[in-house]
């Protein structure tokens, strides 16, 4: 694989990132247009307020409203009416169908850094190993890979080589990244007109 093609999947990703802040929170974290260019798909713990400014990958700040938080999956919807029909919205991969070295590509904010990319490889999907149980929720399925998170990365997109979207990046626990898998997104979004 070339570097030519792993940078064209990450410009496609940066396309529809934006950048999410709750206050005056500093760099807050990340979320990506999902099925629609004013909707976006965050971490639940990077807005725990009604409304929160969103940052469009051109730069433009539009107010955003939360219209679905789920803490159990660390997943939530954010409703921006100003992001602009242009935006273009993520493509869902599926993280089952890939193997343990794939190449994995996320796209966020670290320490408020804007549209960076880190890459890596996919391990699993699946539970926790014994020991790192996070609160009870080490037994629900997650992706899990070996590509560099940071604070900022939360509630951004977790990639295949193609820049199809295989889940959210939740956190980093004993060096491993996690994410929440992508049906768990498309289940979050049932129902949404």
């Amino acid at each position: 694989m070339s570097v030519a093609f792993l940078s064209t999947a990450a410009d496609l990703l940066r396309a529809s990132v934006v950048q999410i802040i709750e206050g005056g929170r500093g760099s807050g974290g990340a979320g990506f247009a999902w099925g629609r260019p004013d909707l976006f798909v965050t971490s639940a713990h990077v807005v725990s307020r009604k409304r929160v400014t969103v940052v469009t990958p051109d730069r433009r700040t539009v107010s955003g409203a939360v219209i679905r938080r789920d803490t159990d999956r660390d997943l939530a919807i954010v409703h921006a009416a100003g992001a602009g029909d242009e935006l273009p919205v993520a493509r869902p991969g599926d993280p089952n169908t890939m193997r343990p070295g794939s190449l994995v590509v996320a796209v966020g904010h670290p320490f408020g850094m804007v549209d960076a990319v880190s890459a890596g490889v996919f391990q699993a999907v699946g539970p926790l190993p014994r020991g790192l149980g996070l609160n009870g929720k080490g037994s629900l399925p997650w992706v899990q890979a070996d590509v560099r998170l940071a604070p900022g990365n939360s509630g951004g997109p977790l990639a295949d080589a193609e820049g199809r979207v295989i889940g959210v990046a939740a956190m980093v626990v004993s060096g491993l990244a996690l994410a929440v898998p992508v049906a768990d997104v498309e289940l979050l979004f049932s129902g949404l007109a």
